[in-house]
């Protein structure tokens, strides 16, 4: 069904004078597709016709299959571009079709080759899709300052586990635990083993992380009760304190 949606939209939307490049990002770009990867798809098109695009692409997907979900993204959205889902009735309900329009004139951060992998191109009428390095300097000066805030704050920040803690309220213990403790290890790991993407947060993770640290990390994920959680907030402060020293003598060799 994969190759039969492609398929189905290349035909439908390369033969339009507005739809200008055609290519598949996400696990496509990074050669990681599986049976429960979506179909990430980006186009670029005039300016003006984002709508009668959305409009084409749903009236090819209803050849193959009946819509059975649809949401378009609210604008603006995170990256600027327009983008919709779309699961079909007969297809497995994990292949989500991501299809995200970019208006020509637009910004287009997306063909980082670091970042977000080699784009598949189905066809590119104007040589838009382009592949593009990180901008070495930028990068790193953002890593930096994040590196920055992250050492300054992360201390600090533990509070709010530890007093929900000590008042026994496990829901929102962990709720702080989640956003204040793991997602800034996980994102300090990511500046000492995947750079380009250390703020990815969790996405990715089994996969750029070496699997000694999937190991040890994965487990701080599982909470049982407060003690445990008391446990684990403990070692993960231990795990954030060693990876800052080494996260830093990286950066050094950056500047």
């Amino acid at each position: 069904m994969r190759e039969k949606i492609l398929e189905t939209l290349i035909t439908a939307l390369e033969p339009k004078d507005f739809v200008l490049a055609f290519w598949q990002g996400g696990s496509a770009a990074h050669g990681y597709t599986d049976e429960w990867s979506d179909l990430d798809i980006e186009v670029i098109v005039k300016d003006d016709e984002v709508q009668q695009t959305f409009d084409a692409v749903e009236e090819a997907l209803q050849t193959i299959s009946e819509i059975s979900f649809n949401y378009r993204v609210p604008e603006p959205t995170w990256h600027g571009h327009s983008q919709t889902f779309y699961q079909l009735a007969e297809a497995n309900p994990f292949l989500v079709i991501d299809f995200a329009v970019m208006k020509q004139s637009s910004r287009n951060d997306f063909l980082e080759v670091e970042r977000h992998g080699n784009a598949v191109i189905a066809f590119d009428k104007a040589n838009l899709v382009v592949p593009q390095n990180v901008n070495q300097s930028e990068h790193f000066s953002q890593m930096k300052e994040r590196f920055t805030h992250q050492k300054k704050l992360f201390n600090f920040l533990q509070v709010f586990v530890k007093k929900e803690i000590n008042r026994g309220h496990l829901a929102q213990a962990i709720v702080n635990y989640q956003s204040y403790t793991l997602r800034n290890l996980v994102e300090l790991l990511g500046m000492l083993y995947r750079p380009y993407r250390y703020d990815f947060t969790i996405k990715y993770f089994n996969r750029d992380f070496p699997s000694e640290v999937v190991a040890r990390v994965e487990p701080l994920f599982c909470i049982t009760d407060l003690a445990d959680l008391a446990n684990k907030q403990q070692l993960a402060e231990e795990m954030f304190a060693e990876t800052l020293s080494r996260v830093e003598q990286m950066l050094e060799k950056h500047k």
